[in-house]
């Protein structure tokens, strides 16, 4: 049943925004009572929190799958367009990303060690694309936090962007290739010459 909820729960949030949607309206779509929904979660923040975890869960199989041993664009695209067609499906959460992390405390904790986690695990990637010569030998390491923000904060909003009105005609796989595209771009000028040719005719023709 909670899982369910939560699917439901996605459902109603992505459709009526989550600021104007209650337990109860989760309730009613669901043909339940508020009471039975609340024996599952006893509060809106506890329904959030669950599917901030469930949609972590989903987005961390797509992340660790990362191979260092990248041999052209498709290798790193491959795995961030899965990672976007999952967010994308909780869209909810990051067109309403700043009233919800300040609304409810337990999901902005989740959302910090998220952050702490993905650098971890970004700073390991880079580093060994250093170590195996996917970036060039001239790039210095200590530059490798600052793309890991610019890719986090790229990845962490481009769904503000996608559902502007100018965007709306767009279908959403459009959407989520363009902005792969944005993401994989960020990292051109660390690749080696070859890769670095490679991933800019891939992006002429994915612009």
């Amino acid at each position: 049943m909670k899982e369910r909820i939560i699917g439901q729960a996605v459902e109603v949030f992505n459709r009526k925004g989550i600021s104007k949607t209650t337990l109860r309206d989760v309730a009613r779509e669901l043909a339940i009572s508020d009471g039975h929904l609340r024996y599952y979660f006893k509060t809106k923040e506890d329904l959030v929190h669950a599917i901030f975890s469930e949609m972590e869960r989903e987005i961390t199989a797509y992340a660790t799958e990362t191979d260092s041993n990248v041999t052209g664009a498709q290798a790193l695209a491959a795995p961030l367009t899965s990672i976007y067609r999952v967010m994308y499906r909780y869209v909810f959460f990051f067109v309403e990303s700043a009233a919800i992390l300040e609304t409810f405390p337990k999901v902005y904790t989740a959302y910090e060690k998220l952050f702490q986690s993905r650098r971890e695990l970004f700073l390991a990637i880079f580093e060994e694309y250093k170590r195996s010569g996917v970036f060039e030998d001239s790039v210095e390491a200590h530059l490798f936090p600052l793309l890991f923000e610019q890719v986090f904060i790229v990845s962490d909003s481009w769904l503000r962007y996608a559902r502007l009105p100018q965007n709306q005609h767009l279908t959403q796989e459009s959407q989520i290739r363009h902005y792969v595209a944005v993401t994989v771009a960020l990292l051109l000028p660390y690749f080696n010459t070859y890769l670095r040719e490679e991933v800019t005719t891939w992006l002429k023709q994915n612009d």
